[in-house]
């Protein structure tokens, strides 16, 4: 919560593993467990679709994070959009671990975009492009 404006069973992200300011990316983990958000028994795991939102809260994790050094709040983000979402699996298997990777691409003023990808082990499970804009008053913009 302190890096992540996400709680309860929204909150995805199990662990930051590490991070790196200067390549500008984070790396999270996932326990794909039974009880966890969107787990599905009749698959006996999570969809891989669900990745995306992975990938947007790792983005939020290296945001909170480097907010933190500078002393700032965690800042609001939006996803704009999804490109390229590629699935190589359909679903990420009960007790494992998805490793995500996101790196920041390119920068405009607020607008941002990250590579991300899922993967498990070796395998590679999904990969997208999130365009992601920030938001200094959430509030404001939402209420436009």
């Amino acid at each position: 919560m302190q890096i992540v404006p996400h709680s309860g069973k929204m909150s995805l992200l199990d662990r930051v593993v590490d991070y790196n300011f200067e390549k500008l990316e984070i790396h999270t983990e996932v326990d794909i467990v039974p009880g966890s958000m969107f787990f599905d028994n009749d698959i006996d795991g999570i969809p891989v679709w669900i990745g995306f939102e992975y990938m947007a809260q790792s983005i939020s994790a290296l945001s909170g994070i480097y907010g933190k050094t500078q002393g700032q709040e965690p800042k609001i983000g939006f996803i704009m959009s999804v490109n390229n979402f590629t699935a190589n699996k359909p679903v990420f298997p009960a007790n494992s671990v998805a490793k995500i990777s996101v790196r920041q691409t390119m920068r405009m003023d607020n607008i941002v975009t990250f590579d991300g990808n899922i993967s498990i082990g070796d395998t590679v499970f999904a990969t997208a492009v999130l365009n992601t804009i920030e938001i200094d008053d959430p509030k404001a913009v939402l209420e436009n």
